[in-house]
């Protein structure tokens, strides 16, 4: 398949992907309104990475999750006001934020965790668990891949890109 064309397949999958994903979340929203999954997850694993308490500073959150401040904020708000997440005063340094999720913040994305973990389970079976493996493989290298390529600015549209040989070094090994 010639490159262009595989790309353009590509694009047509990622737009077909995201739509799916979607899908699939809306089946949680009962449990855990649009949007709020991802953030009350993002929240517990980074938590949980941590082995000083129940809590993390917002601006942590923030690095960790690889999303501005300023998002974050937003979203965290969102979980506030549905009484989801709550923040306080880090008692080491009154200028920190730090935020946790509430006992009802915890209850809800535990249950929309299980009910996405068991629709990917049905998925995961339809498709095969060595493929399913396969496509896990295939994802790394693709982001690793990916992630090299964000270091070098892009050049005009019209230029050749680089070969494989002029950066030897960053190319993941997949």
């Amino acid at each position: 398949m010639e490159q262009g064309q595989a790309i353009g397949e590509l694009f047509q999958l990622l737009w077909q992907l995201r739509k799916t994903v979607q899908s699939s979340i809306r089946q949680v929203e009962f449990c855990c309104p649009k949007g709020q999954f991802f953030m009350l997850e993002r929240l517990h694993y980074a938590i949980a990475q941590r082995e000083d308490g129940d809590a993390i500073p917002v601006s942590a959150l923030a690095e960790q999750t690889r999303v501005l401040p300023a998002a974050v904020s937003r979203s965290l708000r969102q979980l506030e006001d549905a009484g989801l997440a709550e923040r306080a005063s880090d008692p080491d340094d009154r200028r920190r934020a730090l935020v946790r999720l509430t006992p009802a913040g915890e209850a809800a994305r535990a249950q929309a965790e299980a009910l996405l973990r068991d629709y990917m389970s049905r998925v995961i079976r339809r498709m095969g668990e060595a493929e399913f493996a396969a496509l896990l493989a295939a994802w790394r290298c693709w982001d690793s891949a990916m992630r090299a390529e964000l270091s070098h600015p892009a050049g005009p549209a019209d230029a050749d890109p680089p070969s494989p040989a002029d950066h030897k070094e960053e190319l993941p090994s997949c």
